[in-house]
Order: structure tokens, then sequence, then C-alpha cells
């Protein structure tokens, strides 16, 4: 696909819905179609009012151009407060860069925001909740990244129904190796990243050992495509 053709897509999925403007992706790249790897999540809490953000702009920063970026919109928007769940993200985004894993897109499985991932059930946030899986299938889709990284239970669940993955589940500790290789995706799921599940003593434990062979099997995947 052109780059003009994705980006206008994008323009459309991400018209204003309930008063927010859509976020399918947050990351440094400028051209996303060359994303290697996805960090999936379930849905995104931060929400992007589009009275306070023009839609050309966040057009701008989503592609990180015209002087707009990406993680500097969500910054401002947040008052340089970013959930506890962005935090996590960013150091385990800093574990795959130390490997030389950069092309990296983060996003949801959902790409809608609410406070609370259950919100998602109430009947007001029906559009929004459909609207936001139709952006991330159209993603997966597009762009085809070989390693799909997904985290916490309800992501994994609703990746593998996509995926037609039926038994794809969370590792429940170190050993237990539940990464599924498809036919066009390396799947990858771990548990959740987001407060309280990743604050569980249990998985705490093993945090890191997970990581740092999460960082190590991609790298290995990724130079064997090269």
């Amino acid at each position: 696909m052109r780059n003009d053709d994705f980006e206008e897509k994008i323009r459309k999925l991400t018209k204003p819905i309930n008063g927010q403007l859509p976020r399918p992706w947050m990351t440094a790249m400028t051209n996303p179609l060359e994303a290697d790897v996805f960090i999936v999540g379930k849905n995104q809490s931060r929400e992007y009012s589009n009275k306070d953000v023009p839609h050309k702009r966040h057009m701008d920063a989503l592609f990180n151009r015209n002087g707009q970026g990406c993680r500097e919109l969500y910054d401002e928007v947040t008052e340089n407060k970013p959930s506890r769940t962005r935090g996590n993200i960013d150091d385990f985004v800093s574990r795959l860069n130390q490997r030389d894993i950069h092309n990296i897109l983060e996003t949801n499985v959902i790409c809608y925001s609410t406070k609370m991932s259950k919100n998602l059930r109430d009947k007001g946030y029906a559009a929004g909740a459909a609207q936001g899986e139709k952006i991330f299938r159209y993603l997966l889709n597009e762009i085809s990244p070989e390693i799909l990284i997904v985290h916490g239970v309800d992501a994994v669940r609703r990746v593998g129904a996509i995926l037609k993955i039926p038994h794809l589940k969370v590792p429940g500790n170190s050993g237990d190796d539940c990464v599924v290789q498809t036919e066009r995706h390396l799947v990858i799921p771990i548990p959740s990243m987001a407060p309280p599940a990743y604050d569980n003593l249990r998985w705490s434990s093993w945090r890191d050992e997970c990581w740092d062979g999460i960082a190590r099997r991609v790298r290995e995947k990724l130079s064997s495509s090269e």
C-alpha cells in the first residue's frame, strides 16, 4: 500500500467519535507501515478531545511531522502526567531498544479511550469500541508486523479471537511458553502492563527475566528475516 493511501484511511478512521479522536498508535516512527513489532494492549485510558486537539494536528503527530510529535502531543494532553501503564510500556520499549529493536508501534486491540477498560461494555461506548477494533484490524492487515507482543488477559483473548488462535493465553510463570507462530505473525502473550495486574507480586518476580527473554527472541526473529 502507498503511504498516501494508508494515511487517507487513517484520517477517515480517526474522525471524532463521542467527542474524542481515536488514537491508533504511539510511535517514534515517521512511517508506521515499516513497523516490525506491535505492542498490543486492550485500550487506552487518556482521551484526546476533539475540542482541544484539531484533527490535522492529531494526524501530524501520529506521523511525527510538521513540528508535531506523537509522544509530545500525549505529554501535552496529559499535562506531563503519563498513566502508569504508559510508564511501564516505556520501560519495556527501552528494553527492546537496547537490543536494537526500534520499528515499534504501540497500539491496542481497541483504539478508543475509556477511563477503565470495563467501561467498554457500557452502551454509550459501543460505537467507539467498534470503531476502535476496526482500526486495530486495519493496522494488523495493512502493516502485518512480524511480531505481536500482546499484554494482558483481555487483550490476549481478543487477539486470539481475531487471529483464530483459540487457546492463546498469558503465561503464568517464566517456564510457561505461550508463544504462537502463525502464517504471518509471531504472537507473544505476556501478563498485563497495566495496574493492578502489573503490580502482582508473582508477576513482578519474573518480569525482568520475561522481558529480557522476549527482547532476545524478537532480535533473533528479526535478524533471521534480514
